[in-house]
């Protein structure tokens, strides 16, 4: 099981307004958001971190002109045929 920690957090007046509004629109305990935010940051994170590394990536070897042209012309083909 796991072990739970109780703590206590100061946000300004205007952020715990926010929070609380959020919370009870949602029906979400304080503990419940809080955690839901966490998690959302982790995952913003972790997307900032592969989004980077993707960056890194075409910085060290970027598309050639032929390869850039390529992928402009498959996507046109994509996308006409998909239905907006």
């Amino acid at each position: 099981m796991t072990k739970v920690v109780k703590f206590a957090v100061s946000f300004p007046e205007e952020d715990f307004k926010k929070l609380e509004a959020v919370r009870q629109q949602e029906r979400l305990t304080r503990s419940k958001a809080i955690l839901q935010a966490v998690e959302l940051w982790e995952e913003s994170r972790a997307m900032e971190k592969l989004i980077r590394k993707y960056e890194d990536g075409y910085k060290k070897i970027p598309e050639t002109i032929p390869e850039s042209i390529a992928w402009e012309k498959a996507s046109l083909t994509a996308f006409t045929k998909e239905e907006w």
